[in-house]
């Protein structure tokens, strides 16, 4: 048993030396080898993105700060959500093949389930493979197999693209008109009631900061077929005026914004954090 355990060491030794000569006289590179990337492009040099599907067309533009929706809507984006997107650039595969020899039809690719346009490059996405999940995608000539996480992305439309926020963060607005409870910035520039209601400054500035800083958890298209159970009116310093309508408390609180038909789904027990304040609550 003993001389056993001596031969296979000795085995394993020769085998370790044999490796190493060969790795060193033909140049053998170990450890993760880098794929080659999908494009030239980086991230940061994009500032117009625009996307297809059967169902939307969207554009936007980053202005040197943010992302913005320029179409079919002009409203601030979700940095994040873009940012997410943008990485397809990063993309990286050896799973490529020259489009001009290939019948793009088998890959749904002659009719793309969507086309996605950074800059100048356009990316077309086609049909799934049958194994591991991936998607044709077609840029120039070039078909690559990718990891399908960015049509389903494109797919969900203006709702996962567009800020969660009520109110953007790039406006100041000087006054909000609740069902019960009206606050407006005085000549300081603090938030106070102007009904005169016993809250205190940082209860009342509170409320207005969360207005524009809480994101909801979902933003879907604005249901029209539902009645409002009231008004809110929000005013800005530049004489404009955004008008919001309060489409249900329970079992979600739902702000609908009909000027870019969306409609925003907080959690209820943000009901005095976004509609009201408690009257009990004399402390901030």
């Amino acid at each position: 048993m003993f001389s056993r355990r001596w031969i296979i060491n000795y085995i394993l030794i020769v085998l370790i030396i044999l490796f190493t000569y060969v790795g060193n006289r033909f140049d053998v590179e170990t450890g993760y080898q880098k794929q080659p990337g999908i494009t030239e492009l980086k991230s940061t040099e994009i500032d117009t993105v625009e996307f297809k599907t059967a169902d939307a067309s969207l554009l936007l533009r980053h202005d040197g700060n943010a992302w913005n929706v320029e179409s079919p809507i002009r409203w601030p984006a979700n940095n994040i959500n873009i940012e997410r997107l943008l990485d397809i650039v990063n993309s990286q595969t050896e799973s490529r093949l020259d489009a001009a020899e290939i019948d793009l039809a088998t890959l749904g690719l002659d009719f793309p389930r969507a086309m996605l346009r950074l800059n100048d490059t356009r990316v077309l996405f086609g049909a799934t493979n049958n194994i591991g999940e991936r998607r044709y995608t077609m840029i120039d000539s070039t078909v690559f197999l990718l990891p399908d996480i960015h049509l389903p992305f494109i797919s969900q439309g203006l709702t996962d693209i567009v800020d969660r926020r009520l109110i953007p963060r790039n406006l100041s607005p000087t006054a909000l008109k609740l069902p019960q409870l009206e606050i407006g910035r005085n000549a300081a520039g603090n938030w106070e009631s102007t009904k005169g209601d016993e809250f205190t400054p940082q209860q009342i500035a509170r409320l207005a900061e969360n207005w524009q800083s809480l994101e909801a958890p979902r933003v879907k298209a604005f249901d029209t077929g539902n009645t409002p159970r009231q008004k809110i009116q929000v005013l800005f310093e530049n004489g404009a005026r955004l008008e919001f309508f309060l489409m249900s408390i329970d079992p979600e609180i739902v702000i609908a914004n009909p000027q870019i038909d969306l409609q925003y789904h907080f959690n209820a027990d943000l009901y005095y954090q976004l509609i009201d304040l408690r009257r009990d609550e004399n402390s901030a």
